[in-house]
Protein backbone atom coordinates (compact mmCIF):
# COMPACT_ATOMS: atom_id res chain seq x y z
CA UNK A 1 0.00 0.00 0.00
CA UNK A 2 2.75 2.47 0.92
CA UNK A 3 4.59 1.58 -2.29
CA UNK A 4 1.59 2.60 -4.40
CA UNK A 5 1.30 5.96 -2.62
CA UNK A 6 5.02 6.54 -3.08
CA UNK A 7 4.70 5.64 -6.76
CA UNK A 8 1.89 8.19 -7.24
CA UNK A 9 4.01 10.95 -5.67
CA UNK A 10 7.05 10.01 -7.75
CA UNK A 11 5.01 10.05 -10.96
CA UNK A 12 3.63 13.45 -10.03
CA UNK A 13 7.14 14.85 -9.66
CA UNK A 14 8.16 13.15 -12.90
CA UNK A 15 5.26 14.92 -14.66
CA UNK A 16 6.30 18.21 -13.11
CA UNK A 17 9.84 17.79 -14.32
CA UNK A 18 9.20 16.47 -17.80
CA UNK A 19 5.83 17.32 -19.23
CA UNK A 20 5.39 20.63 -17.39
CA UNK A 21 9.01 21.67 -17.99
CA UNK A 22 9.88 22.29 -14.35
CA UNK A 23 13.12 20.30 -14.25
CA UNK A 24 15.26 23.42 -13.88
CA UNK A 25 13.57 26.59 -12.82
CA UNK A 26 16.11 29.02 -14.34
CA UNK A 27 15.08 31.98 -12.18
CA UNK A 28 17.05 34.54 -10.19
CA UNK A 29 14.51 35.72 -7.64
CA UNK A 30 12.71 33.75 -4.95
CA UNK A 31 9.27 35.23 -5.68
CA UNK A 32 9.65 34.25 -9.36
CA UNK A 33 10.58 30.71 -8.28
CA UNK A 34 7.57 30.47 -5.97
CA UNK A 35 5.24 31.72 -8.71
CA UNK A 36 6.61 29.22 -11.21
CA UNK A 37 6.26 26.34 -8.74
CA UNK A 38 2.70 27.44 -7.90
CA UNK A 39 1.70 27.50 -11.57
CA UNK A 40 3.35 24.09 -12.00
CA UNK A 41 1.38 22.74 -9.03
CA UNK A 42 -1.92 23.99 -10.49
CA UNK A 43 -0.92 22.46 -13.84
CA UNK A 44 -0.21 19.16 -12.11
CA UNK A 45 -3.66 19.21 -10.48
CA UNK A 46 -5.32 19.86 -13.86
CA UNK A 47 -3.32 17.17 -15.70
CA UNK A 48 -4.08 14.68 -12.91
CA UNK A 49 -7.81 15.42 -13.26
CA UNK A 50 -7.61 15.02 -17.04
CA UNK A 51 -5.77 11.71 -16.54
CA UNK A 52 -8.46 10.46 -14.12
CA UNK A 53 -11.27 11.34 -16.53
CA UNK A 54 -9.40 9.74 -19.43
CA UNK A 55 -8.99 6.54 -17.41
CA UNK A 56 -12.62 6.51 -16.27
CA UNK A 57 -13.97 7.14 -19.78
CA UNK A 58 -11.39 4.81 -21.39
CA UNK A 59 -10.06 7.59 -23.61
CA UNK A 60 -6.58 6.09 -23.69
CA UNK A 61 -7.96 3.50 -26.13
CA UNK A 62 -8.74 6.35 -28.55
CA UNK A 63 -6.06 8.98 -27.91
CA UNK A 64 -3.18 10.10 -25.75
CA UNK A 65 -3.40 13.07 -23.39
CA UNK A 66 -1.21 14.99 -25.83
CA UNK A 67 -3.69 14.33 -28.65
CA UNK A 68 -6.60 15.32 -26.41
CA UNK A 69 -4.95 18.65 -25.60
CA UNK A 70 -4.02 19.16 -29.24
CA UNK A 71 -7.63 18.50 -30.27
CA UNK A 72 -8.89 21.06 -27.78
CA UNK A 73 -6.25 23.59 -28.81
CA UNK A 74 -7.85 23.65 -32.27
CA UNK A 75 -11.00 25.28 -30.89
CA UNK A 76 -11.54 28.57 -32.68
CA UNK A 77 -13.25 31.63 -31.32
CA UNK A 78 -13.91 34.86 -33.16
CA UNK A 79 -15.26 38.09 -31.72
CA UNK A 80 -17.42 40.15 -34.09
CA UNK A 81 -18.84 43.43 -32.81
CA UNK A 82 -18.44 42.24 -29.22
CA UNK A 83 -20.20 38.92 -29.87
CA UNK A 84 -18.24 35.73 -29.23
CA UNK A 85 -18.63 33.18 -32.03
CA UNK A 86 -17.25 29.68 -31.48
CA UNK A 87 -16.63 27.67 -34.61
CA UNK A 88 -18.51 24.33 -34.75
CA UNK A 89 -16.99 21.54 -32.67
CA UNK A 90 -15.45 18.53 -34.36
CA UNK A 91 -16.65 15.03 -33.52
CA UNK A 92 -13.66 14.44 -31.22
CA UNK A 93 -14.17 17.78 -29.47
CA UNK A 94 -17.82 16.90 -28.81
CA UNK A 95 -16.77 13.56 -27.29
CA UNK A 96 -14.25 15.33 -25.05
CA UNK A 97 -16.79 17.95 -23.96
CA UNK A 98 -19.26 15.20 -23.06
CA UNK A 99 -16.66 13.21 -21.10
CA UNK A 100 -15.78 16.25 -19.00
CA UNK A 101 -19.45 17.23 -18.53
CA UNK A 102 -19.03 20.51 -20.38
CA UNK A 103 -22.11 21.85 -22.15
CA UNK A 104 -21.60 22.40 -25.85
CA UNK A 105 -21.57 26.07 -26.74
CA UNK A 106 -24.60 27.39 -28.57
Amino acid sequence: MIYREKDVVEKGFLRLKNSLDLGRLRVHREDTMQNKIFVGFISLILTTHIHKVMLAKEFYKMMTMKKLLLTLSKLRLQIVNGTRILFPLTKDQKVIYKAFNIDEPV
